[in-house]
């Protein structure tokens, strides 16, 4: 009997995952604590960003539909009117289509394809990318997917409000239990200037620190900005839109920045994660909302 879908997948997984090792390419799994945080679309336009900034960039998509980030990569080729500056043309992009089980490979010199088992991840990758994206899903007990666990960092998209955060402390604690990641990036999405977010994220930091023995470190903000809704409604992304623009601005400052972050190798996400939060449970906890949310 041939292989099974599981060990195609896996045999895919392995093959990225080789290659990214063996290459100077750099992995970003991003999450978001909750849904409706804007992290597909912090995908989308940091691709966009790096891409105008010269990187070959490759975006995998392993959230697909008609809202996920190759979508919208494809309508923004669509529109024919995307040009950086350097590449002159669109992300790479790995869509994984988990309920149908197909993988669908977009950008320059690739094709699609229908049927994922036909399919080799590293057939579709003729050179390594400089910058590979992960719009992650998350498994039932919050844990990454094989590929996104090779990431060298991990942003969590949150906004500022007072659920938001408790999301994005849950997500971390479900990656720090299931599969001991220890090192956390947050972009905080649509900053109204108002709130005090460093304070925040100082007692976000300190928390997660202490209950989970991790960091946590300030990706960056975006800015509330109408040219958001108004690149939605051209069927774009702001940064491709209306590059000018504040929260345009924004993602290229986080993307400029993410090229110079110092890489942890992805093996020393493998760490055992209860050992260290155990010894660190019964240290004081800092205000941060309900303290019950965050235990």
């Amino acid at each position: 009997m041939g292989e099974s879908v599981k060990d195609i997948v896996s045999g895919q997984a392995l093959g990225l995952r080789q290659m990214f090792a063996n290459s100077a390419t750099r992995v970003v799994a991003v999450a978001g604590g909750s849904k409706g945080v804007g992290r597909t679309a912090a995908v989308v336009n940091l691709a966009m960003a790096l891409t105008r900034q010269g990187m070959d960039v490759l975006v995998v998509d392993e959230c697909p539909g008609a809202r996920s980030a190759s979508t919208m990569l494809q309508d923004i080729h669509a529109a024919g009117v995307f040009a950086p500056a350097i590449h002159r043309n669109l992300p790479r992009v790995l869509a994984v289509d988990r309920g149908r089980r197909q993988f669908h490979s977009t950008g320059t010199g690739h094709t699609d394809h229908e049927n994922f088992a036909g399919l080799q991840y590293d057939a579709v990758l003729t050179s390594p990318p400089d910058i590979v994206l992960i719009d992650a899903a998350l498994a039932g007990n919050g844990a990454f997917s094989p590929l996104a666990l090779q990431a060298h960092h991990v942003i969590v998209v949150m906004h500022l409000s007072a659920a938001a955060v408790a999301d994005t402390y849950v997500c971390m604690k479900r990656l720090r239990l299931a599969q001991g990641i220890e090192e956390f990036r947050i972009i905080v999405n649509l900053f109204d200037g108002e709130a005090d977010t460093h304070a925040l994220l100082e007692s976000l930091g300190a928390i997660a620190r202490d209950y989970l023995a991790v960091s946590v470190l300030k990706a960056g903000c975006i800015s509330i900005d109408p040219c958001i809704a108004q690149a939605a409604e051209l069927s774009r992304c702001v940064v491709d839109a209306f590059p000018g623009s504040p929260a345009a601005s924004d993602f290229a400052r986080v993307a400029a920045d993410m090229q110079s972050w110092s890489r942890r190798p992805a093996a020393s996400w493998l760490l055992p994660a209860t050992t260290h939060m155990a010894a660190r449970g019964q240290r004081t906890h800092r205000n941060l909302g309900p303290a019950a949310a965050y235990r």
